[in-house]
């Protein structure tokens, strides 16, 4: 800070990483305050070019990426279009992370109190400040010391994954504002945030382990780390929840005890995975009593006897589920091992709590989340000398029912019914229900033969114009069950136009559901389901919607992009509902694709049949491209094929105490002896898909044949 002298000196700050000038330009300026908004995520009016230009721009910056606009690169792109200098980012809390910024202007970012007083002095009066300088000698020149965040995450970090037989990750290590060497620099070094920056602390750790117990095994090594783990916390200062196995593995890693430990454990036997250490009963349908076991070793490496009593620590909880240990103590002579049994039971009705460390709303909107039972297995020493293990444990139990339709039984010339039979979830919860007209079916990929490379790969799916579908698809091929989530098995089409109370173009939407042959942990990952719409019937496609997140946070939804322009034209929940209503869209094989009627150009009173398809992609941001399908249905080249008639419906399903003229059948409560009413134009020929969303799999999806 240059002038005025009340506010003058060196303020801490992170600077953008993207700026390459900061040891060789002299940026110094008067700071302004923009007028017509104060985050700089939109294009500055040209008042507040005006006012920005020539200055330093002082902008708000939220710390929880859900709540921003934008991030630090499109701020810096319109602080430079606006012709200003550079600009500083007053943080609404002191929990800074790194910003990138762009190449052209300067950008730093302030802890909460530094930046009030900023754009408190900014609006009294002129504020000068210099934001680098020939040399950098800013760079360093204040310390910031915040005891507080140790063993709190930094806001940029994943959360990691609860499969069968693996929970990630392992371990946590420092990972934010990194100083490390720099390649090519001789002793210079650079500031790096993330995984890049954690690991290296972890090889170093693992290597002064190897370097006290040289007979030690790779395996061996990785368990005394992690069994010597800390917690970590949410709050500030140890406070506040701990973080879970799905966040932190085991915890931080804390080598002067890894050194220490004359025993080490690790998942074995049923279920355990080679090399891990904790133990991942992974998701869990659970649709009546049920109690599953896995185990525990724990291997003495020492020369004497050793003991230890079990217990658990508690990190997220699913109501009506609970882990059980035996036995109480386990004693462990020289050289051998004893094993601890881990019993994962459910008695009854089970319930679904998040984990208190993560945001349940996010911009807003309430996120998905997945019931989860986490903490650690506890191994205390009977000798006070040695440390203490701990051992992550993980499920993520979800109640299921297990419902089926009847076969259909025609009412009236163009009306039929179908029952629901079968159960509930335990405690008597409903299921959910959506109901489509069958678009098509498609085959399931087999494994690959070893070492073939002929791998399914982007584009697969394209049948070219004029090809025989059967013989192009015929080489496909998986070398991993998991990739069958990119292999579509079932699409079909709904709308709710004609159940609609007022306007149906204003209120109605349409559903493009989806079913592929193998469960994703979430429908936004590797891979994601897409639709093409050719909405004006051109043959070209208009609208691309695919699964997607709302920005900065991880609410699913259903993104509507014009093909041409990518705009964005509507944002809908995945499934039809938000996070707060559980339609199991974590770890499973089917989606619903909303889209309102009234974002589809061209769609009217007087042109209301949509050519459609459905197809699966990499995940990533912009528009998606049908030419790179792995799987589709319903593209010819990349042309949609299939036809719904979004405002008279062939197939029009509802449930509902109101009967036929209840609400369309999209994600609907059911129960075992609920009525599905259907109606379908006369001479139609569609067969109806559903998707159960409870059920477990394989038994999520249905097709009816109507008489």
């Amino acid at each position: 800070m240059l002038d005025p002298p009340a506010l003058a000196g060196v303020v801490p700050a992170h600077w953008s990483a993207r700026y390459r000038d900061w040891s060789t330009a002299d940026v110094a300026g008067e700071l302004a305050l923009p007028a017509d908004q104060s985050d700089g995520c939109a294009a500055f009016s040209e008042p507040d070019r005006q006012r920005l230009a020539g200055r330093i721009a002082v902008l708000a910056w939220s710390t929880r990426e859900s709540e921003r606009a934008c991030g630090s690169g499109p701020r810096a792109d319109h602080v430079a279009e606006a012709g200003a200098i550079g600009a500083l980012l007053a943080a609404d809390d002191d929990h800074l992370a790194e910003i990138s910024g762009n190449d052209r202007v300067p950008l730093a970012l302030l802890g909460r109190a530094d930046g009030e007083r900023l754009r408190a002095g900014a609006a009294a009066g002129p504020v000068r400040v210099r934001l680098a300088a020939p040399g950098n000698p800013l760079h360093g020149a204040v310390a910031q010391e915040q005891p507080q965040r140790l063993d709190t995450l930094t806001d940029f970090t994943s959360r990691g994954i609860g499969v069968p037989g693996v929970v990630k990750p392992d371990l946590a290590a420092p990972g934010e504002t990194i100083w490390s060497a720099l390649v090519g620099s001789g002793t210079g070094g650079q500031r790096e945030d993330g995984t890049s920056m954690a690991t290296p602390h972890v090889a170093g750790l693992a290597a002064l382990v190897r370097a006290v117990h040289p007979d030690w095994t790779v395996e061996q090594v990785k368990a005394a780390l992690m069994n010597t783990a800390g917690d970590t916390w949410l709050g500030d200062g140890g406070t506040g929840p701990v973080y879970g196995p799905e966040r932190t593995g085991a915890g931080r890693a804390a080598v002067d005890r890894a050194v220490r430990t004359p025993a080490v454990a690790y998942a074995a036997g049923e279920g355990a995975v080679e090399g891990a250490v904790g133990v991942s009963f992974g998701p869990v349908a659970v649709t009546g009593p049920l109690a599953l076991v896995r185990e525990v070793e724990v291997r003495n490496l020492s020369a004497a006897p050793v003991a230890y009593r079990t217990g658990y620590a508690a990190a997220t909880e699913a109501p009506g589920a609970r882990f059980e240990l035996a036995p109480d103590r386990v004693e462990v002579p020289p050289g051998g091992t004893a094993r601890v049994r881990v019993t994962l039971r459910v008695p009854g009705a089970l319930g679904r709590t998040p984990d208190p460390t993560t945001a349940t709303v996010q911009g807003g909107r309430a996120r998905s989340y997945r019931a989860e039972l986490s903490g650690r297995l506890l191994l205390t020493p009977d000798d006070p000398a040695a440390p203490g293990l701990r051992v992550p444990l993980f499920a993520a139990p979800r109640a299921a029912s297990d419902l089926a339709a009847t076969t259909p039984v025609r009412t009236t010339r163009t009306g039929a019914l179908a029952a629901l039979t079968g159960t509930d979830a335990p405690g008597g919860g409903p299921g959910l229900v959506s109901a489509f007209a069958l678009g098509g079916e498609g085959a399931r990929w087999p494994d690959c033969p070893p070492d073939s490379g002929a791998a399914v790969g982007p584009g697969a799916g394209i049948v070219p114009e004029g090809a025989e579908e059967a013989e192009h698809l015929q080489d496909l091929c998986v070398e991993r069950p998991g990739d069958r989530a990119a292999n579509l098995r079932a699409v079909g089409a709904a709308t709710d136009a004609p159940a609609v109370s007022g306007d149906p173009l204003a209120e109605g939407r349409l559903y493009l559901g989806a079913q592929v042959w193998a469960p994703a942990a979430t429908p936004v990952g590797l891979f994601a389901v897409r639709a093409a719409l050719d909405t004006d019937g051109d043959g070209a496609t208009d609208v691309v919607v695919k699964a997607d997140r709302l920005r900065g946070g991880d609410v699913l939804v259903a993104r509507a992009l014009d093909a041409r322009t990518g705009a964005e034209l509507d944002v809908q929940p995945l499934n039809a509902r938000w996070g707060d209503t559980d339609t199991a869209l974590l770890d499973s094989d089917a989606v619903v694709l909303p889209v309102r009627l009234s974002a589809l150009p061209g769609v009217g009173p007087g042109h209301s049949t949509v050519r459609y398809a459905l197809w699966t992609g990499l995940t990533g941001s912009g528009t998606p491209d049908p030419a790179e399908a792995f799987s589709a249905i319903g593209l010819h080249g990349v042309r949609p094929t299939l036809e719904v008639d979004v405002l008279h419906p062939a197939v029009d399903v509802r449930t509902g105490p109101d009967g036929p003229d209840g609400p369309t059948a999209i994600a609907a409560p059911v129960h075992p002896a609920t009525v599905l009413h259907i109606h379908r134009t006369p001479g139609d020929r569609s067969r109806i898909l559903l998707l159960h969303h409870l059920n477990p799999e394989p038994g999520r999806s249905q097709v009816l044949t109507l008489p």
